[in-house]
């Protein structure tokens, strides 16, 4: 169902993308980023809710500007000792100015498939850079159970005594009728190359979504990945 979605969505926006880059002095062709990954991870959550255990994942994103935006479709595979689930993404993001206030405004669909139980989601969100921290606020709507939620979120990035290399506190809350959750860790990335990256990610997980195949209790996360821009 997911891996059909991902091919429809695909097609549909390109042929969009392509018609629409027709009007502008260059093509999308010119514009397009590409770029390709792979992590692993002992866990996985989506808006706090249990995803995956001990998996392989695989990713490809294209993104082309469009109208002052960004326009992105993402696709991803995973791989678990189970079986292997797919993922899609498809968003519009662009800077906005509010009561004189430079902010990131992002629109997505998602889905993907899971032991867990599959979902798929719209959401809609705002990003804010503080002196202090970076704050982040979205509204989403699970298509699959019709639930509805709040996520907030602030981190910070900081320097370390290595060149390059990015330590990011952060913390994230979920609130919806049906449960709370909660993340809070630290990521790290360098880059190795202009185009090569590594990433490496520690977390504290839980949810109070009790009796649930979605449920979260105490779960630490560990995971590291590679990233490729083409």
């Amino acid at each position: 169902m997911i891996m059909n979605k991902i091919l429809f969505s695909l097609l549909t926006i390109l042929g969009i993308a392509f018609s629409n880059a027709g009007t502008q002095a260059t093509t999308l062709a010119d514009n397009i980023g590409v770029s390709g990954g792979i992590s692993v991870s002992n866990f996985t959550t989506d808006r706090g809710l249990a995803t995956r255990d001990d998996s392989f994942d695989y990713t490809l994103s294209l993104t082309a500007p469009l109208a002052g935006g960004d326009f992105s479709i993402g696709l991803g595979l995973a791989d678990t000792d189970d079986d292997t689930d797919g993922s899609y993404s498809v968003s519009y993001s662009k800077p906005i100015e509010i009561a004189g206030q430079k902010l990131g405004a992002k629109a997505s669909f998602s889905g993907l498939d899971s032991v867990f139980g599959d979902r798929e989601e719209v959401a809609v969100g705002l990003t804010y850079g503080y002196s202090l921290f970076d704050a982040s606020a979205a509204v989403w709507h699970e298509l699959e159970n019709d639930w509805f939620g709040v996520e907030l979120g602030v981190s910070r990035p900081v320097g370390t005594p290595i060149n390059d290399l990015v330590a990011t506190p952060f913390l994230t809350v979920n609130l919806a009728d049906e449960y709370t959750a909660i993340e809070a860790g630290v990521k790290a990335s360098y880059p190795i190359s202009d185009q090569l990256s590594v990433s490496a990610k520690l977390s504290y997980n839980n949810n109070d979504f009790d009796n649930s195949t979605f449920s979260v209790e105490d779960e630490w996360i560990i995971g590291a990945g590679l990233k490729f821009d083409f």
